[in-house]
């Protein structure tokens, strides 16, 4: 018997108000059922149907299928744990969902069809439906009859939404996954300091074991880190070293994501010029990469080329997706056609509206991006304190 099973029939059980001798009358005595729900007995397939069947939960029993889906279990985590995993990777096994939940896989299952953005970055989706959280706490029901793996994982998800830290987990299973990742998470967070120590520590565990996907995202986060503490020179050479590491194994969209931040970054630093070259070069077409474009042609005083960038940006797939986004775009649009937009309060009504957005919804470096617009304001009405407080909170100066 799965370690698990006692634990769903109990959960079930007590969900469909079955008292023990109601739902085994007929199957096993009252005792029987008492251990198998505590996992103190290997009890039969025969009574474990029967009794799954009375609370109407079917079991897979398909050999053949079976066989299969052990092979995808282990050739997903595989894919994870290498730091390969793609979204179309899981389109098969989302489409037999319901097959692995009524198997020995379910916890497995349970596990791998919870959404995990990787890499960190974009919070978005995990913002949007609190769905995922309850998902974990679910899961928690099922902790005792996990594996080692199986548990790690569900660590793992617990830290990523917010219902646990990484600490127990990197005590656990200190892998190149779980401390890249960790770190990834802290750099989303704005934690810099954590996140630059667990990178490292990542992107060494990850040389070790030959997992050269978990290298490039270490190294492409720390140069993110570097970044947003202002160190030119140490950023520079992170992605110096994380794009050798993506053209030797043909990552080209990683090389494009090194490129935009690069750009972002010479933008965020008031050196549109230097921004430009890498935004030309840059193969993403995104959403963002429109608005970070437009963001350069206006610093450059090139207003119809800035709102031709946010035309194309609009009709981009991601941009109606979250309003965030069209937040951000209407801010570039108000001042693109406002000449004293920092003396107008509807301005600075949108910009902290879409900065107050930005803290729950997207990595702290989007907010800090915008930290100069709103200080623009506060220096035109001298309110001098607020902007030591900014400068304070984001390390600025």
């Amino acid at each position: 018997m799965e370690a698990f099973i006692g634990t769903l029939i109990r959960r079930e059980r007590l969900k469909q108000n079955y008292s023990q001798e109601g739902l085994c009358k007929g199957i096993c005595v009252v005792s029987y059922l008492s251990k198998i729900e505590q996992g103190r007995v290997d009890a039969g397939q025969e009574i474990i149907a029967a009794l799954l069947g009375r609370l109407g939960i079917s079991y897979e029993t398909d050999a053949g299928f079976l066989e299969r889906a052990g092979d995808t279990v282990e050739q997903l985590y595989e894919l994870i744990f290498s730091g390969r995993a793609k979204e179309q990777d899981f389109e098969g096994f989302r489409a037999e969902s319901s097959r692995y939940l009524s198997s020995r896989y379910m916890l497995d299952a349970m596990l791998l069809l919870l959404e995990i953005p990787y890499p960190a970055g974009n919070m978005l989706e995990a913002s949007e439906d609190t769905g995922y959280r309850q998902q974990i706490r679910e899961l928690g029901e099922y902790v005792s009859g996990m594996s080692g793996r199986q548990y790690g994982y569900y660590l793992f998800c617990r830290s990523w939404y917010g219902e646990d830290n990484f600490e127990e987990l990197l005590k656990l299973n200190p892998n190149g996954f779980y401390l890249t990742q960790a770190g990834s998470w802290h750099w989303s967070k704005g934690e810099y300091i954590q996140a630059i120590e667990l990178l490292g520590r990542g992107y060494h565990a990850a040389s070790e074991e030959g997992t050269v996907y978990n290298m490039l995202l270490a190294k492409v986060i720390l140069g993110n880190c570097y970044s947003s503490i202002n160190s030119q020179e140490l950023m520079l050479r992170q992605y110096k070293v994380a794009k050798q590491i993506a053209l030797a194994i043909g990552a080209d969209d990683y090389i494009q994501e090194i490129d935009y931040n690069i750009a972002a970054t010479f933008l965020e630093w008031g050196k549109a010029e230097e921004a430009e070259p890498f935004f030309k070069k840059c193969g993403r077409r995104d959403t963002m990469y429109y608005h970070k474009y437009a963001l350069c042609m206006e610093k450059l005083g090139r207003i119809k080329e800035a709102q031709r960038m946010l035309q194309k940006g609009r009709q981009t797939q991601g941009f109606g997706k979250f309003p965030v986004y069209q937040e951000m775009y209407g801010l570039v649009e108000y001042r693109l056609e406002h000449p004293v937009y920092w003396e107008e309060r509807e301005y600075e009504r949108k910009l902290r509206s879409c900065m107050e957005h930005m803290q729950t919804q997207l990595p702290s470096s989007y907010e800090k991006f915008h930290v100069p617009y709103l200080i623009e304001i506060l220096e035109h009405k001298r309110k001098y304190k607020e902007i030591c407080h900014l400068m304070r909170k984001f390390s600025l100066g």
